[in-house]
């Protein structure tokens, strides 16, 4: 009994690794030999892709309707800066941005 399971054991290490020796083979480097080369390049140019609105000098992220009455606003907490109306109380900790 103590034998069978040994056997049992054995067989399915064996077939764990048969199957695993693929992935393994494939994730190993085909390149024998390694050049080492520097360059002197610029650096990579970071284009945003987030679209933002002036709103009195101030860019906002993201795309709001403006007009005389608007000012940006910080809302602590996650929120960030928001167009809003003169009219509109803000919440305590909130304060306008000033351009």
């Amino acid at each position: 009994m103590m034998m069978k399971m040994v056997k049992a054991k054995i067989g399915v290490l064996a077939l764990c690794s048969a199957l695993m020796l693929p992935a393994a083979a494939s994730a190993a480097s085909t390149d024998s030999t390694t050049t080492t080369t520097t360059s002197t390049t610029d650096g990579p140019v970071v284009v945003s892709s987030i679209i933002q609105t002036n709103v009195n000098g101030v860019m906002v992220p993201g795309i709001y309707v403006v007009n005389s009455e608007s000012r940006v606003a910080f809302i602590p907490g996650g929120v960030g800066l928001v167009v809003v109306n003169n009219g509109i109380a803000l919440p305590i900790g909130a304060y306008y941005v000033n351009p």
